[in-house]
């Protein structure tokens, strides 16, 4: 309510006049001052001053109040939910760091914490133990046999695959070994060293395919286990004959003059899936929005990534100068020369290929019996992200 109060007062009649004829005056003086009294008298009195009434504050208009929020304390920022995320140290694990330095994971409310491993096999006791949210790799028997032991381990999303016209993995061979000739065909890798990250490495699928192809049985090659980035020396000092690098070694081995690719990964096990997005079954199920989010600001990623190197090339330098600080490699010029990882900008997972390779573990008696795709494949996440992303 608004309005401004008055106060008024009664304003005091004249002179009080007597009644009855008035005195008769004889003397000229005194009818001057009769009549100057009368004068007076017959004017009214000065009214009396009115009290002023105190001042009433106007209301203010509700228009022009400020607003409620901007009258409270400034709230402190909510907290941010650290992903616990297992990476290989290798050019794979850009979306991850892309996602945390564009601010697409702080805008979903989330925060990165990294530790490094040899491969994504070695992620599947932290994955299941909640020492670890997620985690980017090759799928390995291990993955399955802790499904078939009940610990929900889910594949969410596409990380690399092998389709033509890309290199990111190859079959390397040691670059003596071919300028002599000793290495012509498959069938030469009879009896020679190959080596693989860790043992039963997705790679050597693809390996055993190529040798089969040449009537070569896999017990027929010597097979040690060396990680990527020590492959490099391993070439170098003659210890190994064979491998499959991943980038930035493929690369760091045949600039260093040690080794050479000799087979496309493509050409050997065509759209073969060499690297999935895996969650832990507590962040998948106990903490499943924050699981989605996380999705979503890694698709964002992964998109800016093939943008970059299989698109018009928008942002390429910045992501060669984050991988100088995720890789080993530090060199700009020589990361910048190597082979993009092929993966799905739309995070979709080719099960036909995880279908193969998962029979190829149970065939090898590295897996008991083979996982219903349909339990090990959770679609939801990427669904999720897609509703808000749209298809690349």
């Amino acid at each position: 309510m608004s309005g401004t109060l008055s106060a008024s007062g009664d304003t005091p009649s004249g002179g009080h006049r007597r009644r009855g004829p008035a005195p008769r005056m004889s003397h000229p003086c005194l009818w001057a001052l009769a009549l100057l009294l009368v004068s007076l008298g017959c004017q009214a009195a000065p009214s009396t001053p009115a009290p002023t009434a105190a001042p009433v504050a106007t209301a203010t208009p509700a228009a022009t109040q400020p607003p409620a929020a901007a009258q409270q304390p400034t709230a402190a920022p909510a907290a941010l939910t650290v992903v616990r995320v297992g990476t290989l140290n290798a050019t794979t694990d850009a979306p991850f760091y892309l996602a945390q330095d564009r601010g697409y994971l702080r805008e979903e409310g989330l925060d990165l914490e990294t530790t490094p491993f040899d491969s994504g096999q070695q992620m599947v006791a932290p994955l299941g133990a909640d020492q670890l949210d997620a985690g980017g790799g090759a799928v390995g028997p291990g993955l399955y046999n802790a499904i078939l032991r009940g610990i929900n381990m889910r594949i969410v999303a596409d990380r690399a695959q092998s389709v033509a016209g890309t290199r990111f993995n190859c079959l390397m061979a040691r670059k003596s070994l071919l300028d002599s000739g000793a290495l012509r065909t498959m069938a030469d890798l009879r009896g020679r060293v190959f080596a693989e990250p860790v043992p039963a490495n997705i790679l050597t699928y693809a390996l055993e395919r190529g040798l089969n192809q040449e009537g070569v049985h896999l017990d027929e090659v010597q097979i040690v286990t060396v990680p990527w980035p020590e492959m490099a020396n391993a070439f170098a000092n003659g210890v190994i004959d064979a491998a499959f690098p991943i980038e930035p070694f493929v690369t760091q081995s045949a600039e260093r003059g040690v080794a050479e690719c000799w087979r496309e990964t493509a050409d050997l096990a065509p759209g073969i899936e060499t690297g999935v997005l895996i969650y832990g079954p507590t962040f998948a199920e106990q903490r499943a929005d924050a699981a989605r989010r996380f999705m979503v600001a890694y698709l964002r990623a992964a998109r800016d990534y093939y943008r970059a190197f299989f698109g018009d090339g928008q942002g390429r330098a910045e992501i060669v100068e984050l991988m100088t600080r995720i890789t080993p490699i530090k060199d700009p010029a020589l990361l910048g020369r190597i082979a993009p990882t092929w993966l799905d900008p739309n995070g979709d997972v080719n099960t036909a290929s995880l279908r193969d390779t998962q029979r190829w573990y149970v065939e090898r008696g590295d897996q008991e019996t083979e996982v219903d795709l349909q339990r090990a494949v959770d679609p939801s996440f990427v669904a999720f992200a897609l509703q808000r992303l749209g298809r690349y």
